[in-house]
């Protein structure tokens, strides 16, 4: 996991994960060495700012130099906001809204 700064103000956390790693992951169907992330900003006065899609766009330009294949992430559906920073940081959506065992969630993918 990782604490996300602006200017020096910490105002997010990222992580990454194998959904090989998990039973069922809706994620699971990626080629091995794929990874999940999930994010949340945390200070709302950096929600809507360009932030969430900097930070996810730098965080999966990492993830590919790694050798990631691909990267999901699953926000809720009504989270208009996540969607389309994920949008604008190159991801697809690729299914939903439907339930998975952590909730409700659109899926969404992004290739290397």
């Amino acid at each position: 996991m990782w604490i996300v700064e602006h200017e020096g103000r910490p105002f997010a956390y990222a992580q990454d994960y194998s959904p090989h790693d998990w039973v069922q992951h809706p994620f699971a169907h990626l080629p091995l060495g794929s990874r999940g992330i999930d994010q949340y900003i945390g200070e709302a006065d950096l929600i809507g700012c360009g932030h969430g899609r900097a930070f996810v766009d730098a965080h999966c330009e990492r993830l590919f130099s790694e050798g990631a294949p691909a990267i999901g992430t699953d926000p809720h559906p009504n989270n208009g906001r996540a969607i389309q920073a994920y949008t604008h940081a190159g991801f697809t959506v690729v299914a939903g809204p439907l339930d998975t065992r952590w909730g409700r969630a659109v899926l969404m993918e992004r290739w290397r």
